[in-house]
Parts: structure tokens; C-alpha cells; sequence
């Protein structure tokens, strides 16, 4: 028996409908319904007026008769139309395939719900309280700095415990689940933040029915076009929408995505009382960009897989960390998974960090085709030093543990074309090693 009461339930419902063969829906629906949702309006409102004082209690009971969304337009905080929108887009994107399925046997019961919040840490702030009780203990693997550090906070405070390892190694987490019975979920980010490193999603899937525990999977770096967890044996999905959902570096939002029990009770009630809500225009922003969302991804996944093959020629780069290359160490699960290597590049420079730090100073200048930044997905490419930015709080022994060296750099390539970003790479690469700059004309 799950400790989860919403576990049984989802579970059945994730064999029929969720877990298929097929990785990714295919590109071509996956472009149409993004591009065919259409923009809603947007309702700049902070609250709405009731019909009636029945029809006020109604929906704070979550039982309003009008077909819309459980608890919406009472109060912004709570639900809104265009917040609304596009969850259900982004519904589609991940899960039509359980839709289609769903329909099919006239399944009358909702199986999955969303959330839109105010930023990617929103999402996972609310999916682990919702899931963890003071005690509990959760297995993760290398996560994005913030997550570790909230993690680590849980910890401290509430007295739940982390067990990190490698989730890359299915034998590890296989041991971690036998040694730790007290472990109530998995949670993982593949590929991972910044190594890029990709877990087996399908087998970590099999093991956590196998425990009756859920998986919880940051999609983030691959997006709904590139990689779908739900078919592979997710439970619930988190993403940063501010990355490729909204692919220009204009709105901070996330999403949440799980079983509809889970999502209407525990989640729910941390959302609605923390209040971790995107405004009605920064979902309207998410609306209209997601709108393009496949096509965008395609285009700097092609160049993406022209500049990884680029640098891991370079004789100046030591390593390079790209799912894409087939010498990456889960290539064949990556292929298996994704639909292709992604749009996120991470490489290590020969003689560390000293020449590093001057290729990223390099890109700090205005006269560069990419920006000294910490985002990614976006159409402008991104440069940055995971140890001193995003993964600056984790302790430096973890860090090191984890792959996070010292002279790792983390690149998102943005839209700006291979041949301009490589000639900038070699720019840079020469500055950062003492090669002579040419004159420009």
C-alpha cells in the first residue's frame, strides 16, 4: 500500500493511459496544437464577481457546475482565464497522448490536473510539500542549485532527509530504495542541471511502481517537444516555464503537472495558501510564445548538435558534456527518450577555469553574439560558470561529487545561427589562450 492515497488510483489510470511505447508525440501535432490554441484574452483582474451567494460557495467548495476549472474565478490567486489557457495548452503538449487514450475508453474521471505558477522553483516548492511529511525521506540526484538548497532547507527545518545519488546508476537507486524504506519519492531532473547528464527514465520509472512511490521529473532542459515523462513512467512533471516555454527571457512562470487527486488536494492546498500564481500577462506571454515552441526548439537543437561536434574538435576544450555527441556515457538512453540532443551544451577548457573565466568575460562584452547569463532556452544564447552561479550554494564537496567542476561552462544556445556562434567560440577561445585577435571589418 502507497503512503500516497491518491497513489492506487493515478496508478492504474498511468498503465491504461499514460506509459506508452512511443516517447514523443509526433512533431507535426505537437506544432499543430501549439500553434492552434489561439491567444486568450487577458482578464487583469484580481478577483471576479459571484452569481449568487450559492454560486459563491459552490466554487470555494471546488464544485461549481460551469465547466471550468475547480475553484477558478473567485479570486486570481487561486485560478484565472488566461492563467487557465494556458495550462490547458501546456495539458496538451505533455499529455494529448493520454487524452486521445482516455477518450478512447470513455474514461469520464479526470487523470491528470496542472498548475501554472509564478516561476520553476514555485513548481517544485509546491510538488515537494505537497508530497512530504516531517521524516520522510526522498532520493534525488543532481539538481539545479536552488532545488538543492531548498531540499537541504526541508532538511533542517522539517526534519525530512535526502538521499543523493547518482541517477544515472539504476543499481544505485535500486540499493537506495531497499537500504531507505522510509524514501516516499524520486525526484530527478534528466537531462540534468548543468551536466547534462540523462537518467533512465523508463527503468527509475519501473522501480518507483515496483516501491509504490512516485516519480517527480524537472523537465525543464529537454521542454515538452523534446522529451514527454508522462509516457516513460513520470507521476508528476515539473518545468521553468521562463526557460524554453517562453523562449525569450520575458515572463518567470512554471508549471506543475500530476495525478488529478494529488493535484486538487495536497498541491492545491500549498498553492492556494502560499500563492506561488503567474499573473494574467505573463501567462498571456507563456500563451503566445508557446505558440512556437516546437519549431524554435528544432532550430537550436540543429545548431546545438553543429557546435557540440565543433568544440569537441577543438583542441582548447578537454571535455564536452552533450547528450546528442555518441560519446556521451547515456547517449543511447538519451536517443531512446529525447527526440534529439538538446539545445544545452556544458565543456570543460584545457588548463581549468583561468582560461574559462576569459572565454565568459569575453561574452560579457556587448560586441558578442551571447550574453554572460544565467537563464537558458531562450532565443539569445547563454554563457555561464555553474560552481560561482547557479550551483554556488551547494557545498563544494557535493559539487565536485557531482561533476560541477571548477572549470565547467554551461552554454544555451540561442537562435543567433551556427556559423555566427562558432566564429564568436573561436574568437573567444582564442582571446582566452593568447592567440592574437585578427581585426574585424
Amino acid at each position: 500500500m502507497s503512503r500516497h492515497f491518491w497513489y492506487d488510483e493515478w496508478r492504474e489510470k498511468k498503465d491504461r493511459y499514460a506509459r506508452t511505447d512511443e516517447p514523443f508525440l509526433d512533431a507535426d501535432r505537437f506544432h499543430s496544437i501549439a500553434a492552434g490554441t489561439g491567444l486568450p484574452a487577458i482578464h487583469q483582474t484580481s478577483t471576479f464577481p459571484f452569481q449568487s451567494v450559492t454560486d459563491g460557495a459552490q466554487r470555494f467548495l471546488g464544485t461549481s457546475k460551469s465547466g471550468e476549472k475547480p475553484f477558478a474565478r473567485i479570486y486570481t490567486r487561486l485560478g484565472n482565464p488566461t492563467t487557465e489557457h494556458l495550462e490547458r495548452v501546456l495539458f496538451r503538449l505533455e499529455c494529448q497522448h493520454l487524452i486521445d487514450a482516455a477518450l478512447a475508453a470513455d474514461e469520464r474521471v479526470p487523470s491528470v490536473g496542472v498548475l501554472a505558477c509564478s516561476s520553476g522553483m514555485a513548481a517544485v516548492s509546491c510538488v515537494l510539500l505537497g508530497l512530504l511529511d516531517s521524516g520522510d525521506e526522498i532520493l534525488a540526484g543532481n539538481v539545479y542549485g536552488c532545488t538543492d538548497s531548498l531540499l537541504r532547507t526541508l532538511e533542517s527545518k522539517f526534519k525530512m532527509t535526502t538521499r543523493w545519488v547518482d541517477l544515472t546508476r539504476v543499481e544505485e537507486v535500486e540499493a537506495a530504495l531497499k537500504a531507505h524504506p522510509r524514501i516516499i519519492a524520486i525526484y530527478l531532473e534528466s537531462p540534468d542541471n548543468p551536466t547534462l547528464a540523462i537518467s533512465d527514465l523508463r527503468a527509475i520509472g519501473r522501480l518507483a511502481d515496483q516501491y509504490r512511490i512516485p516519480l517527480v521529473v524537472d523537465n525543464t532542459f529537454a521542454n515538452p517537444y523534446l522529451q514527454q515523462p508522462f509516457r516513460l513512467g513520470a507521476d508528476i512533471v515539473v518545468h521553468s516555464l521562463t526557460k524554453y516555454v517562453n523562449g525569450h527571457s520575458a515572463s518567470i512562470a512554471g508549471c506543475i503537472l500530476g495525478p488529478w487527486n494529488f493535484m486538487q488536494t495536497a498541491c492545491f492546498s500549498i498553492y492556494k495558501d502560499l500563492g506561488p500564481t503567474p499573473s494574467p500577462f505573463d501567462s498571456w506571454l507563456n500563451c503566445l510564445s508557446v505558440q512556437d515552441l516546437g519549431h524554435r526548439t528544432e532550430a537550436i537543437c540543429r545548431s546545438a548538435a553543429e557546435l557540440a561536434v565543433f568544440l569537441a574538435d577543438h583542441p582548447r576544450v578537454h571535455r564536452v558534456h552533450y547528450p546528442g555527441l555518441p560519446g556521451h556515457p547515456n547517449h543511447r538512453i538519451a536517443m531512446s527518450q529525447m527526440r534529439n540532443g538538446g539545445g544545452m551544451i556544458a565543456f570543460e577548457l584545457e588548463g581549468g577555469m583561468k582560461p574559462a573565466r576569459k572565454l565568459m568575460n569575453f561574452f560579457a562584452r556587448k560586441d558578442t553574439p551571447m550574453e554572460l547569463a544565467v537563464s537558458l532556452g531562450s532565443a539569445v544564447s547563454y554563457i555561464q560558470h555553474p560552481a560561482s552561479m547557479t550551483h554556488a550554494g551547494v557545498p563544494a564537496e557535493d559539487r565536485r561529487a557531482r561533476g560541477i567542476t571548477d572549470d565547467l561552462v554551461r552554454f544555451s544556445v540561442g537562435l543567433e545561427g551556427v556559423s555566427t556562434l562558432r566564429d564568436a567560440l573561436i574568437r573567444g577561445l582564442d582571446l582566452a589562450y593568447g592567440k592574437k585577435q585578427r581585426n574585424r571589418d
